[in-house]
């Protein structure tokens, strides 16, 4: 069963997940509520950045193993 989750992740899929968590939670979300005053749109993009950085560390892991 790990072996087949280590299969689904490899190092470059992580890379971009994790590029693509950290802008939507710390430049989209911003632009969002500041720049375009869509406050709820900014908070459900922060929320989303954050699981896709959760999500790439999960992969980080579970490729190390």
């Amino acid at each position: 069963m790990l072996v087949q989750l280590s299969g689904i992740f490899s190092i470059y899929i992580d890379i971009v997940v994790l590029c693509i968590g950290l802008y939507m939670a710390l430049v989209q979300s911003r632009n969002l509520s500041q720049i375009d005053k869509l406050h709820r749109e900014g908070c459900f993009t922060k929320v989303v950045g954050y699981i896709y950085i959760i999500v790439a560390v999960m992969g980080f892991i579970l490729t190390a193993l």
